[in-house]
């Protein structure tokens, strides 16, 4: 019998990683121009132009290798992530983009519902700072 050695890149991690910061980003700049008195919604003030789900779009991996490994190394993940988003149907419809879509964008939420506030409070303390 032949043994082979495979090598798989994960990028799901930094995929991951990327669509967070890109939103904090997003964040930090949307409460630096509108000066909100509260945390703003993700899905009604960040996304209203559609900004938040371009940067989700972007981050899902086009090669259709870096699709099968994700599929391969977070199968059960990507499964559920479809399934609580709702969609339906078969999850690796598609080559499996979509649910790798609503994993990226779970993920998302997951961070801003634990972190956004942070860096909500950090931004309007260094723009009041500015004011004094």
């Amino acid at each position: 019998m032949t043994k082979i050695t495979i090598e798989i890149n994960d990028v799901l991690p930094g995929c991951v990683e990327n669509a967070i910061e890109q939103v904090k980003d997003l964040l930090k700049d949307y409460v630096r121009r509108e000066e909100p008195d509260e945390l703003p919604c993700l899905h009604n003030d960040l996304d209203y132009s559609g900004d938040v789900h371009s940067i989700i779009d972007g981050e899902v991996p086009h090669r259709t290798s870096d699709i099968e490994a994700a599929w391969f190394l977070h199968g059960r993940d990507l499964e559920e992530a479809y399934d609580t988003a709702g969609i339906g149907g078969n999850p690796r419809d598609g080559q499996g983009a979509t649910a790798i879509y609503c994993y990226i964008e779970q993920k998302v939420c997951e961070w801003y519902h634990d972190h956004a506030g942070e860096v909500f409070e950090e931004v309007t303390s260094s723009n009041k700072e500015g004011e004094a």
